[in-house]
């Protein structure tokens, strides 16, 4: 674990929380390993159920683009592409469902790693967002998931052209299972977990494995981590990366 990441099982039910608040919880390589850390120690530490939350007033910003900006050669990018890959491929392939509790908006990786959880519970007051494309990078998971949550046109509004929604509109469109006001999260969580408790984890295991078959593959696989790691490379992805911390527009050239 890192400081930025905490881990903590009590009544048979794990949570993994993001604590960098002061940057928006924007993620580093060491939190995505984190994170898939923490999803795998909930299977050997016989929870129940693995809570996916934040610290401060945003679940979470994105990767780091600081980090990508150190991004230098190719090496540099695989090992981003398959970190990234490998904490979504935790959350699908856990045998303990994960149920992401989003504590406000969310944008980028944070908007995928609740997509990724089982069953996510958003703040009406919330918006979320794709906007990599527009820094020359892509959104990983959601390329490869969204059109099956939501349909290919309503899937580029969101991957493509990196519109906002609000989180009525990311549940009715089925990305999220629930969205309540701000003050009722806390119940609506512990209602999911709670229900989620008294199923038999064998039962639950094997319905998640199902549920989720259809949307992994060894091909897949290889293709996110060859994809994500070949743009990383390039120009674009560096000048995108450096013209938001320039606060600039990018100038692409490919």
């Amino acid at each position: 674990m890192t400081d930025d990441v905490t881990y903590e099982i009590a009544d048979a039910v794990s949570t993994i929380r993001l604590r960098r608040p002061e940057r928006h919880n924007a993620m580093t390589l060491e939190m995505w390993r984190a994170v898939a850390d923490g999803v795998r120690r909930a299977d050997g530490d016989g929870a129940r159920a693995v809570v996916l939350t934040a610290e401060g007033d945003l679940f979470c910003s994105g990767d780091d683009i600081e980090s990508l900006a150190e991004i230098e050669d190719d090496r540099d990018a695989r090992v981003l592409a398959d970190t990234l890959a490998d904490c979504f491929d935790a959350i699908e392939r856990s045998t303990v469902p994960v149920v992401g509790w989003a504590n406000g908006s969310a944008y980028g990786g944070g908007f995928e790693l609740l997509m990724a959880a089982d069953i996510t519970v958003v703040p009406t007051e919330a918006t979320f967002a794709l906007p990599e494309t527009q820094i020359g990078a892509i959104p990983l998971y959601a390329a490869k998931r969204l059109s099956s949550l939501v349909g290919r046109q309503r899937a580029s509004q969101l991957a493509l052209a990196g519109q906002e929604i609000s989180a009525e509109r990311a549940v009715k469109w089925g990305v999220f299972a629930r969205a309540v006001p701000e003050a009722d999260l806390e119940d609506a969580v512990a209602e999911t977990v709670a229900a989620l408790k008294q199923s038999a984890p064998e039962a639950l295991a094997t319905t998640k494995a199902w549920l989720n078959a259809p949307l992994r593959s060894e091909a897949e696989r290889v293709g996110m981590r060859t994809g994500l790691g070949h743009l990383y490379a390039g120009e674009d992805a560096r000048e995108g990366a450096e013209a938001f911390l320039e606060g600039r527009d990018p100038e692409f050239v490919n």
